[in-house]
């Protein structure tokens, strides 16, 4: 009883510890599958894809338009006293005799009333009301559309960076800890220098001082870590609790800029210019669609009939009829000149918006190219920083030890090192992320 009581446990324990395990499972992620998921889980994005498929609907509600309009109706109606007139007796003398024949009762209609209507309606000519509302709802889609395209170049800077920032405190978490470590060989080597009474007191508690200030910065480091992993589970949909790592490095592909062809391919491509010009091509149909308020329309309808009783016959039969309606609106108390007026003032703020947004795009494409050349610059700079640091710290060392250089002097050779590679890997993140700003400023899907 026992053993199968140990048997029990050890197998809920196995249990368990698979089950642990598969929790702990770590999604790994490149860049690529990050954009993906995002796209696959934004709500925003989601929303606009919903907003897309309205707007076709609305194409294929406003076509309905030009197809004529079939309807059908049929009623029954019992009569509980049909209608009629009663004829009076009509006195007869025959020979001799006489009578009255009658009176008589003439119904007019029937108890049993049927009628069944086949309806057909098309408008034959509306000034171009029909054609222009149509095209509103074509229009009305690619602004769907350009919406959601430039929310999802939003959502792919937002990844792009956080994506970066990640890939940076953890380089930054690697070059704290190898400072950290450098520190500690140099405590020992101080340490046993004192021992030897080759160094001081002073150097000993220098090279602790310097050890503990280092921790900090890791700390700090590892935290920025956690945040931008965490942040980067927002914006992707995946449980906070989930275990995920990015698969990425920080590198430096040097991007040739042409700022007037950066302008020109943002106007063609910014989804903010694209939005407002397809407003203005609405605002502009609509005009047209305002200044058709007070022009004649046509309007045919044809209808056949099949009803009982026919022209007072207790008879079945069809009748047809088709009617041709003109309508000529004479006064309608200044509305269709209020609504010209007000479509017209749309396409002059729109005008206004889009010099704007012009004006704005070539700003943010400036201070791109600006972030781009600045970045670019420190990344060369700190590359040749990065090697002269650690040639210096390597000669610092061999001078230490030869008794050359101060512990002093030392720990600061240690300490411009930290800082160089640590400028570098942010100049870097800095160039990589100024790349998807200008790409998000020109357009760049």
């Amino acid at each position: 009883m026992k053993n199968k009581t140990a048997r029990l446990i050890w197998l809920t324990l196995i249990l368990l510890f698979c089950a642990g395990m598969a929790s702990a499972e770590t999604i790994s992620l490149s860049l690529d599958q990050c954009l993906q998921t995002a796209y696959q889980n934004n709500q925003t994005l989601l929303q606009l894809e919903e907003k897309i498929n309205s707007a076709g609907y609305k194409i294929e509600e406003t076509r309905s338009g030009f197809y004529p309009q079939f309807s059908f109706t049929g009623s029954y109606t019992r009569l509980g006293n049909v209608p009629g007139y009663e004829i009076p007796g009509i006195p007869i003398t025959i020979d001799t005799l006489q009578f009255i024949f009658g009176p008589f009762k003439q119904k007019l209609g029937a108890a049993n009333n049927y009628n069944f209507t086949l309806s057909l309606q098309q408008p034959l000519f509306t000034w171009g009301k029909i054609r222009n509302g149509y095209r509103i709802s074509q229009q009305g889609l690619s602004l769907a559309q350009e919406d959601y395209r430039k929310n999802k170049q939003e959502i792919k800077y937002n990844v792009v960076s956080l994506f970066y920032n990640i890939i940076l405190a953890r380089e930054l978490i690697k070059v704290r800890e190898e400072s950290i470590t450098s520190l500690q060989d140099h405590l020992k080597t101080v340490q046993d220098r004192y021992d030897k009474g080759y160094a001081s007191e002073f150097d000993v508690l220098r090279a602790r001082v310097q050890l503990t200030n280092a921790q900090p910065p890791l700390v700090q480091a590892k935290n920025l870590y956690r945040n931008a992993l965490d942040n980067m589970k927002n914006l992707l949909g995946i449980d906070i609790k989930d275990s995920v790592n990015v698969e990425g490095s920080l590198g430096f592909d040097s991007l040739g800029v042409d700022p007037s062809q950066a302008e020109d391919f943002a106007f063609k491509n910014r989804a903010e210019l694209k939005l407002i010009n397809q407003q203005k091509k609405i605002s502009q149909l609509s005009l047209a669609i305002a200044q058709a308020g007070n022009k004649p329309t046509v309007v045919g309808s044809a209808n056949l009939l099949y009803e009982r009783p026919y022209s007072s016959q207790d008879i079945w039969k069809t009748d047809w009829n088709f009617t041709l309606v003109l309508s000529l609106p004479i006064f309608d108390g200044f509305l269709t000149r209020s609504k010209v007026r007000q479509a017209k003032s749309d396409i002059k703020q729109l005008d206004v918006s889009e010099n704007q947004v012009k004006d704005y795009i070539k700003l943010e494409i400036s201070q791109a190219i600006s972030d781009l050349n600045l970045a670019k610059e420190n990344i060369l700079s700190q590359q040749e920083n990065v090697s002269q640091a650690k040639e210096g710290l390597r000669i610092a060392k061999v001078q230490y030890q030869n008794g050359l250089l101060t512990n002093l002097e030392l720990l600061d050779t240690e300490f411009a090192l930290t800082v160089a590679e640590t400028n570098y890997l942010q100049a870097l993140s800095d160039y990589t992320i100024a790349k998807a700003k200008f790409e998000k400023a020109i357009g760049k899907d």
